[in-house]
């Protein structure tokens, strides 16, 4: 996963809903992020940094696993029928979101990394 992935984010200003985003690899105790729209900060506590990384490193085995995961595919049965997904086509054609529960509201986190090669 290279140093420019980056997690995405709306701001929960209702007047606002501006895109945010930061370093995934970078982000620590001092890390805050500002909203360009409302001017918003936020922080991220212990707890929320660590599932960042976790995240992260998830997504980079997954990646580092892309040679046999070429040869993987997912089936999806509906209504009876059943389609069988290419992983690499998962991996590459979808987006990546961490969706957590802070103080009862649902976030979507959208993690942008650089494109599989071909």
């Amino acid at each position: 996963m290279g140093r420019d992935s980056t997690i995405e984010f709306r701001c929960v200003n209702e007047e606002c809903k501006e895109v945010l985003s930061f370093p995934v690899l970078e982000v620590n105790e001092d890390t805050a992020v500002t909203c360009a729209g409302c001017g918003r900060r936020y922080v991220f506590n212990e707890e929320l940094r660590a599932k960042f990384l976790k995240f992260a490193r998830l997504v980079e085995a997954v990646r580092q696993a892309e040679e046999i995961l070429g040869m993987t595919k997912v089936g999806l049965d509906i209504q009876g029928h059943s389609i069988q997904v290419p992983y690499r086509i998962l991996l590459t054609r979808m987006n990546t979101f961490l969706a957590l529960d802070i103080g009862g509201r649902k976030f979507n986190f959208r993690l942008r990394v650089e494109p599989l090669k071909d």
